[in-house]
């Protein structure tokens, strides 16, 4: 077997079908398994999972109580057995012929346990049809990277676009080895810890010039546009998760590098900190905790430092969330 492709479904009946047809149409051998991992979904999804399952050969089905996407993916991970993992999100879709050329990339650049990929974007916003992103050619530059300076190589691969794992083509038993698995407490934004832990444990990479996914940006529904609350608490679970990390008498990670970490989760945090600085007082209300508990990163990342920020930054460090909030929130238009 050589690709695992695992797929988390939650309430998306109206684009699984879409998803898992663009898997089974692929073109070459039926050399991949497709595991569906329905997360306890309450609409069609089950039906629709365990029909696509009985008819199409390579499709198998796990059911399981909600327990949220990083939780529904390690269910698939532990379950695959392919050489190589493909993490599909059940709203996106695979372009055509995607994976003879993930082979013939393969192929052309052995040698590697992570390989980062191009992607396409669809903005249902805006009704687009999908365009290759990132646009500019300067920032995905195929080709291999070993530089021994973490933070450029971090610095590099969200250059090179989304923090999501669907970019990812992953060598299964490497993340086994290593336990690199996604943290199940975490229940938004579940990628981007992953991504730099991995980062960390896999230090030599190589860029594919291949497009391995349409990504449906700004969907309804999606689980990136839930509550500002439930962004706050994911961040706050990803501090904890480091924090823990961090203080361990055998923590392999050096100063400079828990530097970084921190750097790229402040720079998480403070658009959500601002998205929630508006006049809906119930938003006001519900973010302010969330963001307390996110107080490790008040005066950390980039962000911060923006000139159209520095008021926001000043009143939060200085009056905390609840005044930030609301003072900032006076200063936006309706």
């Amino acid at each position: 077997m050589t690709f695992s492709v695992i797929v988390p479904v939650y309430n998306v009946q109206a684009y699984l079908s879409a998803c898992v047809k663009s898997v089974v149409e692929q073109a070459g051998p039926a050399d991949w398994e497709c595991i569906l991992v329905d997360d306890g979904s309450t609409d069609a999804c089950p039906a629709m999972c365990d029909a696509f399952a009985q008819l199409c050969p390579g499709v198998t089905v796990i059911h399981r109580s909600n327990g949220g996407l990083a939780a529904a993916r390690n269910t698939g991970i532990k379950a695959a057995k392919g050489k190589w993992l493909l993490f599909l999100d059940s709203d996106d879709y695979w372009p055509p012929h995607m994976l003879e050329k993930l082979r013939a990339a393969l192929a052309a650049a052995p040698g590697y346990r992570w390989y980062v990929c191009r992607y396409l974007e669809q903005d249902e916003s805006q009704g687009m049809d999908a365009r290759p992103y990132p646009g500019p050619v300067e920032r995905f530059t195929p080709g291999p990277d070993a530089d021994p300076d973490y933070a450029a190589r971090v610095a590099r691969l969200y250059a090179a676009g989304h923090w999501a794992v669907w970019r990812f083509c992953i060598d299964r038993e490497f993340l086994v080895k290593y336990n690199l698995l996604f943290w199940n407490e975490v229940r938004w934004a579940e990628d981007y810890p992953f991504d730099l832990v991995l980062a960390g444990a896999c230090p030599k990479l190589y860029y594919l010039d291949v497009e391995l996914v349409v990504y449906r940006a700004n969907r309804a529904g999606s689980l990136l546009n839930a509550g500002l609350a439930k962004h706050f608490a994911g961040i706050a679970a990803v501090i904890h998760r480091f924090e823990k990390m961090f203080a361990a008498p055998d923590c392999p990670w050096t100063p400079a590098e828990q530097a970084e970490i921190w750097r790229r989760t402040a720079n998480v945090f403070w658009p959500q900190a601002r998205g929630a600085a508006c006049r809906d007082a119930e938003v006001r209300a519900a973010c302010a905790p969330g963001m307390t508990a996110c107080k490790a990163l008040w005066k950390l990342g980039d962000e911060n430092t923006r000139p159209d920020w520095k008021l926001f930054a000043f009143l939060l460090n200085h009056f905390g969330p609840r005044f930030a909030l609301w003072a900032t929130g006076l200063l936006k238009r309706k």
